[in-house]
């Protein structure tokens, strides 16, 4: 691709995460940024550029090294598209005139976000694709199939295996927590074991249209997921193969500001901020006959659009999402929504979104049996994030408030949550410490309108999953929860986070929850500690394990769930 009538490498730079932000596969474990094919569509917390070898002219070097890094500082905020920057990164070499520039993913501060570290090595010669094209046929671009200054191919080829093992599932209380449940067959003993697994194989490319400022672009991916052993829900071996990617868009570039315009199609990934009301996990499910329960490979919704703007400090997203439902408990809902942010300056923003349930044949459920439809519920939301308040160093902020009611009947919910985090990156290990209150409205019975908050598309491991065993039998809806984070980095590929949950629940009337649940004789939910460590092997293996310990509250006790829950958990991910 070039850009046209530029001067600069900025709004080229910025075309190779812009055009399929947002869009392709990323595994369940939002707070994982394992590998390039896993990480698309996560939102990009920060992009370094370092100098890993120098030339025999440091003037040089340094000049390219700062021309660099201030143009790829516009990727910051957008989501992570592989076939993108991949495509780019040949931009900045012809016009840097200099070295060679690669690559890496390495986990972000905020769980389920990344940063990209940009290496120029000047010591290397220059190279750039040929302005006719041609095949990567030397397989040392591989799995690149085709570049050249107006287009790029890349194959996709990745997959992940994992081995896990639950000791006293669902509290000890299986049937208590399953019973009627469309997904469940056989229960679980005291410790299920099984293995899962996936492959997703297709393509993705982009193509500058003639000499103007539109590019088009696309992916197109099959996914086949398996599922060996006993399981939380089942014990039968199972395999799905269907489509998991299949979207194009078309995106515009000014090539004077970098101003875009981005618009896309069809099975793609959809996330909004960091995932409280919106998040790419929920487009798709990865239970019943799909196989995959806790790999989690499938994340594609069926259908949406969306359409996505940056002029200056402004941006401006709208969507339309259909997420991919199970057959059988489809509830055909649809979402739309629109969000509008402004950036006062770098590490510090505010937003805000309005997001409609479009269609939907689910129920709420309320006291004596009513059911109330879903179908145009209304969601009003305003978020904060600011890093470095007043200059304090490691220091970050967020914060977000949302309201809910409905077009049809008296609807008056709430949500909201604080988060005050500190990393001393002046210290070995560059420990992190952070700590959340979020809160979810419930509904009272007394009240003349319905309370209860609608989580919409809210979930996310390390994030907006409140607990990793809490959150198969909770959701962000009548619930408070105090967490704290704890995370270190013992070396640049090791990343190893402690979480710890208490959880509440703010009313005793608990319907729409799991049926075992949908009295409360307690306020006391209970709590959950929780490892992760997150391990880059190298550029094509990442390791996650995950040992969680979910303590049942007095909420869980008095109805027969008594015992700890814990979960053992190891996810290898591949991708060339």
């Amino acid at each position: 691709m070039r850009c046209i009538r530029s001067t600069s490498i900025g709004p080229c730079a910025a075309l190779a995460l812009l055009a399929l932000a947002g869009n392709g596969h990323a595994q369940q474990a939002g707070g994982a940024i394992p590998l390039a094919a896993q990480a698309e569509g996560a939102p990009i917390e920060r992009v370094d550029v370092i100098l890993v070898r120098g030339s025999d002219n440091p003037a040089r070097d340094q000049a390219a090294l700062a021309r660099l890094r201030e143009s790829m500082q516009a990727l910051v905020g957008r989501g992570y598209s592989r076939a993108f920057i991949e495509r780019q990164l040949a931009t900045p070499r012809g016009r840097l005139g200099v070295g060679q520039i690669s690559y890496r993913l390495v986990p972000g501060r905020s769980p389920g976000s990344l940063a990209v570290v940009l290496e120029l090595d000047t010591a290397m010669p220059a190279t750039a694709a040929g302005a006719q094209g041609a095949l990567t046929g030397d397989g040392r671009s591989f799995p690149v199939l085709y570049r050249s200054d107006r287009a790029f191919l890349t194959a996709i080829i990745s997959g992940g295996l994992g081995a896990y093992t639950d000791i006293n599932p669902w509290f000890g209380n299986p049937a208590l927590f399953t019973a009627g449940s469309p997904i469940a067959r056989k229960r679980p003993g005291r410790a299920p074991g099984w293995t899962e697994g996936y492959t997703d194989l297709g393509f993705a490319g982009a193509a500058q249209l003639g000499d103007t400022p539109f590019y088009a672009y696309g992916a197109l991916t099959a996914l086949t997921s398996w599922s060996i052993g006993q399981d939380i829900y089942r014990n039968d071996t199972r395999t799905w193969t269907d489509i998991e990617r299949a979207y194009a868009g078309l995106l515009y570039v000014d090539p004077e500001t970098g101003n875009s315009v981005n618009i896309s199609a069809g099975r793609q990934n959809v996330t909004l901020n960091e995932g409280w009301l919106v998040h790419f996990v929920r487009g798709n499910a990865n239970i019943g006959k799909r196989g995959g329960t806790y790999l989690g490979p499938r994340n594609a919704n069926d259908f949406s659009v969306v359409a996505d703007a940056k002029l200056g400090p402004w941006t401006a997203k709208a969507f339309w999402i259909d997420p991919d439902e199970l057959p059988g408990i489809d509830s055909r809902a649809s979402y739309l929504g629109a969000n509008l942010r402004y950036t006062f300056r770098p590490g510090l923003s505010f937003d805000a979104s309005y997001i409609t349930v479009a269609r939907s044949t689910g129920s709420l459920v309320a006291p004596g049996g009513v059911r109330l439809p879903r179908e145009g519920l209304r969601t009003y939301a305003g978020h904060v994030r600011w890093e470095r308040p007043f200059g304090a160093d490691g220091v970050w902020l967020a914060s977000e408030f949302a309201y809910q009611d409905h077009e049809r009947f008296r609807m008056s919910a709430y949500a909201a949550y604080g988060l005050i985090g500190y990393q001393a990156a002046h210290l070995p290990w560059s420990p992190s410490l952070s700590y959340r209150l979020s809160y979810a409205s419930g509904d009272n019975p007394n009240s003349a309108s319905y309370n209860r908050f609608d989580p919409l598309l809210s979930t996310g491991l390390g994030n907006w999953l409140q607990g990793i065993s809490f959150g198969k039998l909770t959701s962000n809806s009548n619930l408070s929860v105090h967490r704290l984070q704890f995370n270190v980095v013992p070396m640049p590929t090791l990343n190893v986070t402690f979480d710890w949950h208490i959880l509440r629940a703010p009313e005793r009337n608990n319907l729409g929850a799991n049926p075992a649940l949908s009295t409360l004789t307690s306020s006391d939910i209970g709590q959950e500690f929780t490892l992760t460590g997150r391990w880059a092997i190298n550029r094509n293996l990442y390791l996650q394990t995950i040992g969680s310990i979910a303590v049942p509250g007095k909420a869980l006790r008095n109805i027969g769930a008594r015992q700890n829950w814990t979960t053992l958990q190891a996810s290898l991910y591949w991708s060339l």
